[in-house]
């Protein structure tokens, strides 16, 4: 059985080579299905990383939440941050805005800075794509002078970042450790995110109160302020968009941390967006390959129409093959795997394809957006052996009725012929 095979394999390939003009006509439906389907997975494929990338860039990895009182205060701030850790918090950040600060490198000074008081955890909770220097550290913490990530506008503008002052009515130096990625939803066209520490929490919150023996402090009180938490993404809390289960929990609590506060003054909803654009995605995909199934299916129609043609004018050669000893199964593989190799040509064509225009669109990509590293346009292993996988698929279906046809034909007859 395994030399019938063999020789089947050798036949089909001599008869491919010896038939170029009829396995170019039949790659010719197998190109367009195949790499339609290549093209479709490999756009599935990016668009899911680039949303999953986008996503933790600008709302936050899976499970974050967005925490915020409006029209209350908080008079205990440190019980406040021990409770949304109680809540299931994993990682905690404050991300509140800071108004009426400007900047400066020099004589020159920027105003229409948006800064964002954060902690070093933002880090864990959102990817921060660093194009320069590092993001925050716990080390930061405790520098003696403010630490500051600004994004690359800013940074372009400034120019030197290494002589940046910060101030409203008196100007304080500031230490530049890093330039994030500029983003589209990043919260202004200058936007910098300033370490809370110690050095900076009276800039950032105005008046503070030592909460313990060390000379720890903390704001006296926060109105209108923000948190990002990040949660388990198995946790209850994580299944409820609108933050309600979160925000019960929070509020179960709230005579800690404010004794004034109202039903409702605290809110809290899910940030991150990855999961909704990766089912869009989903959707999208299994429209597009259905359309690509429908063409790949028209060039297995074209392969089939033909094989059969090319059974009945090759009837003498393959009788001629029975006559000199060629078993039925041999004659069976032959004709099969003929129509299996040309659709594999077909296959490995729709790849090169793919694969030029996939570079070329990476390179006009890259001119436009900036990609994150993790996030190439490249063709996938998935898309590789779905198109080549499906290519033998539709040259082994194609071939079966052909061959079939050829085993019935009498040997007699065909070299009669």
């Amino acid at each position: 059985m395994l030399r019938s095979l063999v020789a089947g394999i050798l036949l089909a390939f001599a008869g491919s080579r010896a038939n170029i003009a009829r396995t170019i006509l039949s790659c010719a439906g197998i190109v367009v299905g195949v790499g339609s389907l290549i093209a479709v997975v490999t756009a599935g494929d990016f668009g899911q990383r680039f949303a999953v990338s986008y996503s933790e860039a600008n709302a936050g990895r899976p499970a974050t939440l967005s925490v915020g009182l409006w029209g209350g205060e908080v008079t205990d701030v440190v019980a406040f941050e021990e409770d949304l850790h109680r809540a299931g918090g994993q990682d905690v950040s404050i991300y509140h805005s800071i108004g009426n600060t400007s900047m400066r490198s020099g004589d020159q000074v920027v105003r229409d800075v948006e800064f964002r008081a954060v902690d070093a955890t933002l880090g864990d909770i959102r990817r921060i794509n660093m194009t320069e220097g590092r993001w925050f550290t716990e080390a930061d913490s405790q520098s003696l002078a403010p630490v500051m990530v600004v994004n690359q506008t800013l940074a372009a503008d400034l120019g030197d970042v290494t002589t940046v002052q910060i101030g409203t009515d008196h100007w304080m130096d500031v230490r530049v450790v890093g330039v994030s990625q500029s983003s589209t939803l990043d919260f202004g066209w200058y936007s910098a995110y300033l370490l809370r520490a110690p050095a900076t929490e009276e800039l950032i919150f105005g008046e503070t109160v030592e909460t313990s023996e060390d000379g720890v402090t903390a704001p006296v009180s926060l109105k209108d302020f923000e948190y990002l938490v990040r949660i388990d993404p198995s946790d209850t809390a994580a299944e409820d968009p609108w933050g309600t289960v979160f925000s019960d929990r929070m509020m179960s609590a709230s005579e800690r941390w404010g004794p004034d506060l109202s039903e409702g003054s605290l809110t809290s909803y899910r940030a991150d967006y990855a999961e909704e654009v990766n089912e869009l995605i989903t959707y999208l995909s299994i429209g597009l390959i259905g359309i690509a199934a429908i063409t790949l299916t028209t060039g297995l129609l074209g392969v089939l129409n033909v094989g059969l043609v090319t059974v009945r004018e090759r009837r003498r050669e393959l009788a001629t093959y029975r006559a000199l000893g060629a078993t039925r199964f041999t004659l069976f593989v032959a004709v099969v795997m003929e129509s299996v190799v040309v659709s594999l040509v077909a296959g490995v064509l729709a790849l090169l394809g793919c694969w030029v225009l996939v570079t070329a669109g990476g390179m006009i990509a890259a001119s436009f957006i900036d990609l994150p590293p993790d996030v190439a346009l490249t063709i996938p292993l998935t898309a590789v052996l779905v198109g080549l996988g499906s290519a033998a698929g539709v040259g082994l279906l194609a071939g079966v009725i052909p061959a079939l046809r050829a085993l019935r034909s009498s040997v007699v007859a065909g070299l009669r012929e």
